[in-house]
């Protein structure tokens, strides 16, 4: 029998960012970082962490306060969904603080590698500590031990559009799951599809922040998850998330959570059931 005790995270004043965590520590806490308009999610379970996405350079201190207040010495893997700035804009700095056992990224064509300073720290950094730099290639899975399993879903194909090249992970803990999606938009969602992968999950990080480009019906109905957390920041330009794509994921009985509204959302998971925040604030 696992016995829950309530947790408040040290990056939250609100009841709403409470959860319980199992007191045998056999259990697994994602983290959808409040980072405004951008991406960033954190697995951390026992010795093992795992960052997807940071956010634009000025989200380091919120990104740095949750793995800070986790005791995060070392990441294992930091994943680069793609090299968009909201998605890495601060990511070459946290392998400078905190290093990364591996780098997983999308294989990109030559001509849509970006010429920014995000990229090219990035790829400095990298190798100035000489990690290992892995592409995101469809069907690997990396057993992580007791802390679960990456099953690389995506990029399955060759695009014009830098967002459909984003590594899509699916992260497995005993029998839950959690599904993040990048910036993939309709054409990357079909060909997702027709591999047949199995891409259902408790939780969703929505893809492209809501845009009503991604989110097509049929790759919601196959995710079908509980929860769907849309990574947006407050009154952004770009009007994410689409109200037709919350709508969307509601009809599919999906709990919504939104970090413009909810600001870090925490689920933990025992293997068996995934617990979420007790209240939606805003976002209900």
């Amino acid at each position: 029998m696992i016995v829950l005790i309530r947790v408040f995270y040290p990056d939250s004043d609100s009841p709403g960012k409470s959860a319980y965590l199992p007191t045998d520590g056999s259990c697994a806490e994602v983290y959808f970082i409040d980072v405004g308009q951008g991406d960033c999610a954190l697995i951390h379970s026992g010795d093992t962490d795992i960052l997807i996405d940071s956010g634009e350079y000025q989200s380091l201190p919120d990104v740095c306060r949750v793995l800070d207040s986790l005791g995060v010495k070392e990441l294992d893997y930091a994943v680069v969904s793609h090299p968009h700035s909201d998605h890495m804009g601060c990511m070459y700095r946290l392998i400078e603080i905190y290093g990364a056992g591996t780098v997983i990224m999308p294989e990109i064509p030559d001509a849509m590698i970006p010429v920014n300073l995000s990229y090219s720290s990035l790829m400095s950094a990298i190798e100035e500590r000489d990690i290992p730099a892995v592409y995101a290639k469809a069907g690997t899975v990396t057993n992580l031990g007791d802390a679960g399993a990456l099953d690389i879903i995506a990029p399955v194909g060759g695009y014009e559009d830098l967002n459909n090249y984003s590594a899509v992970i699916r992260y497995r803990f005993g029998e839950t799951s959690f599904l993040f999606c990048g910036d993939i938009e309709k054409e990357a969602e079909q060909d997702i599809l027709s591999a047949g992968n199995d891409i259902s999950a408790d939780v969703i990080k929505v893809p492209h922040h809501g845009s009503g480009s991604s989110s097509t019906r049929a790759f919601v109905q196959a995710v079908s998850p509980h929860y769907a957390v849309f990574s947006v920041g407050q009154e952004n330009d770009f009007g994410h998330p689409h109200a037709n794509i919350v709508q969307l994921y509601r009809s599919v009985g999906a709990q919504i959570f939104r970090t413009d509204l909810n600001g870090t959302v925490t689920f933990v998971t025992d293997g068996k059931s995934v617990i979420a925040p007790e209240k939606q604030a805003a976002a209900a």
